[in-house]
C-alpha cells in the first residue's frame, strides 16, 4: 500500500465515488474532479431500479462488502404488474426483485449519499472542474455515446406504491415503459433502443397506455430525458488509466440496468490499486459473463419481438419464484454462448450508428 500517493478520479458518479470511498478507507489521498456544480446533475430526482435478480446475494449486502452504506432512499419491490402486447400478469417474490431508489442531487438520492460518504472520509471533490482523461488514474465520466434513451416525467399522484412495466413496441420500440410510485410520487418513462427522434411521441403513448391500465391523477409534472451507453471492451484500460461504469460501457444490454455495474467496477478499480491486481482481470472475472449473457438476451429480445415480450411476461408470471427465473435469464448458458458471436457482430455493426453524447444534449431539454 502506498497511502502517500494521490489518486485522481475524473467524474463524481457512483463509479467514481465508490472508487474514492474504498481508496480513502485504505488511507489513500483522493481527489475527484467533477465538471458539474454537484453530483447527480444528469438526473432529475427520478425513481430508478437497483436490480436484485442477477445474483443470489442481495444487492444491499453486496454494497456493504464494497464499503457503501445504504444511507439513501430505497424501497424493496417484491411485486408488480407486467404487460406484454397480448399478456398481463401480476408477479410477487419473497425476496426483493429490485430496490426503488432515487437519482439526482437531492439529499435522499444515491448520488448525494455517495458524495457525503466520500467527503466524510476526507475525499476532496473539485466541482465545476473540467479535467481531461489524461489527468486521472480512474476515469468515471459516464457514457460517450448514445445507445439507448429514456424519456419520462416525474409527478405527484394519488396512486399507492406500485411498479408497472410494459413490453410493447407501440410505447417503447425494442425497450419498455415503466411507472414507479412511492409515497405519492411517481416516475413514468419510456426506454427506447430505436426511433430516438420520436421519443416525445412514445412518451405520450406510454402515458396513454398507463392511464388506460391505472386510473390516476397527475400533479406538478416535470419532464426529463436521459441516455445510456453499452459495450463489452476487450480492455477497460487505456494508457494505464482504468475506465469504470458507463465510461467503459458497463451496463446491462437487455434493459439498461447499470447502477450495480458502476458501483462494482468502481470498487474493482480501487481494489486493483490497493492490492496491485490487474483491473481487466478483476472485472472480467466478476461480470464479463453477465455482460455477454445480457447481449445475447438483447439480440433475442429484438429479433423475436412481440413473441419474446409475451414469453417473458407469461414465463415470469407462471414461475414459482420470478426472481430465480430472471436470475437464470442472466446466466450465460450454453445456447447464449452459442448466440453470443452473432450478437456481438450485430452490435458492432450497429455501434457505428451510435450518436456521440454531444449531439444528444437536446434530449435533456425536452
Amino acid at each position: 500500500m502506498d497511502g502517500s500517493k494521490v489518486i485522481r478520479i475524473i467524474g463524481a458518479g457512483p463509479a467514481g465515488l465508490t472508487a474514492a470511498i474504498n481508496l480513502a478507507k485504505n488511507d489513500y489521498k483522493v481527489i475527484v474532479y467533477e465538471k458539474n456544480a454537484d453530483v447527480g446533475m444528469r438526473f432529475h430526482d427520478d425513481f430508478q431500479g437497483l436490480e436484485n435478480w442477477s445474483m443470489e446475494e442481495d444487492v444491499l449486502t453486496s454494497l456493504e462488502t464494497m464499503s457503501i452504506k445504504a444511507s439513501f432512499f430505497y424501497r424493496p419491490i417484491h411485486k408488480g404488474l407486467l404487460y406484454g402486447p397480448s399478456s398481463k400478469v401480476q408477479i410477487e417474490s419473497s425476496k426483493p426483485l429490485f430496490y426503488l431508489i432515487r437519482r439526482g442531487k437531492s439529499h435522499d438520492t444515491l448520488d448525494y449519499s455517495l458524495k457525503e460518504q466520500a467527503l466524510s472520509l476526507g475525499v476532496k471533490i473539485m466541482f465545476n472542474t473540467c479535467a481531461g482523461e489524461k489527468d486521472g488514474e480512474i476515469i468515471a465520466i459516464g457514457p460517450k455515446k448514445v445507445c439507448g434513451i429514456a424519456i419520462g416525467m416525474n409527478f405527484e399522484t394519488d396512486l399507492e406504491d406500485s411498479a408497472t412495466v410494459i413490453f410493447d413496441d407501440t410505447v417503447a420500440p425494442k425497450g419498455y415503459a415503466y411507472l414507479l410510485v412511492a409515497e405519492r410520487k411517481a416516475t413514468l418513462a419510456s426506454v427506447l433502443y430505436k426511433n430516438f427522434d420520436e421519443a416525445n411521441q412514445f412518451l405520450g403513448k406510454s402515458l396513454e397506455r398507463f392511464k388506460s391500465i391505472l386510473s390516476f391523477k397527475i400533479k406538478n409534472p416535470t419532464k426529463f430525458g436521459g441516455y445510456g451507453s453499452f459495450s463489452i471492451p476487450r480492455s477497460a484500460m487505456q494508457g494505464g488509466r482504468m475506465y469504470v461504469g458507463e465510461s467503459s460501457g458497463f451496463q446491462d444490454f437487455l434493459f439498461g440496468f447499470g447502477i450495480k455495474y458502476a458501483i462494482v467496477s468502481g470498487y474493482l478499480s480501487a481494489k486493483s490499486i490497493i492490492e496491485k491486481v490487474d483491473y481487466d482481470t478483476l472485472w472480467k472475472k466478476h461480470f464479463l459473463q453477465q455482460l455477454q449473457a445480457s447481449l445475447s438476451n438483447r439480440i433475442l429480445y429484438e429479433l423475436l419481438g412481440p413473441m419474446q415480450y409475451d414469453f417473458l411476461v407469461k414465463k415470469t408470471g407462471s414461475s414459482k419464484d420470478p426472481r430465480k427465473f430472471w436470475m437464470r435469464l442472466y446466466h450465460n448458458s450454453i445456447y447464449k454462448k452459442f448466440i453470443y458471436p452473432f450478437a456481438l457482430l450485430r452490435y458492432k455493426l450497429r455501434d457505428f450508428k451510435s450518436r456521440p453524447v454531444k449531439h444528444w444534449s437536446l434530449l435533456d431539454k425536452t
